[in-house]
């Protein structure tokens, strides 16, 4: 179970090197009409974005049970895990595009992702009060949910910077990943 600690790490190098490329090769930014689901159609990037996707939902889970096993954490914090996970598998299969009958189906996946990440931080977090590394994990879900709160504004509520608010909310979710893998208790820290 030790040898999981790196699968979140990895998750997280491979999903921003998936959308980075598939960025590059779609010719899409962060300030663009087009949300970073476009990647999913777009010829020149829809593959790589889709497996970076799908691999790294499976790394985040197995980085899910890692951390349920080493921090003793509550069930709810791996189903908020699961859950989140699933949606993104879901909208890696589902194709975005403007007349797919799917478009709802990633759209609704793509928010119940990024619905699970603030929830599963909290449930972590709770279970640290009174840890050595909980001042650390708290400001990490302050950080989730500040760039969440802005995240979903950016995406709902203005145009022509669509990716930027689907990538916010990723970012506090990632470096809470690296944070946990690196930081990892010892036995009394538990």
């Amino acid at each position: 179970m030790m040898g999981w600690r790196t699968t979140g790490t990895l998750g997280v190098a491979i999903i921003w090197i998936g959308v980075i490329t598939s960025m590059q090769r779609a010719g899409l930014s962060l300030i663009d009409n087009r949300p970073l689901s476009y990647l999913g159609v777009a010829p020149d990037s829809a593959r790589i974005f889709s497996v970076s996707l799908l691999v790294s939902a499976v790394l985040f889970v197995l980085f899910g049970l890692y951390v349920r096993r080493v921090y003793d954490v509550h069930n709810k914090f791996f189903l908020y895990l699961l859950i989140g996970q699933i949606g993104q598998v879901i909208a890696a299969v589902s194709p975005y595009g403007k007349d797919s009958p799917w478009r709802l189906v990633h759209t609704v996946a793509a928010f119940v992702l990024a619905f699970s990440l603030p929830l599963l931080m909290r449930q972590f977090t709770i279970t640290q009060t009174g840890k050595p590394r909980y001042r650390l994990f708290r400001g990490l879900l302050r950080l989730e949910q500040v760039t969440f709160i802005v995240g979903i504004g950016l995406f709902i509520f203005t145009k022509g910077i669509a990716p930027l608010g689907e990538a916010l909310p990723a970012v506090g979710y990632h470096l809470w990943i690296i944070a946990v893998a690196i930081v990892a208790p010892s036995r009394r820290d538990l």
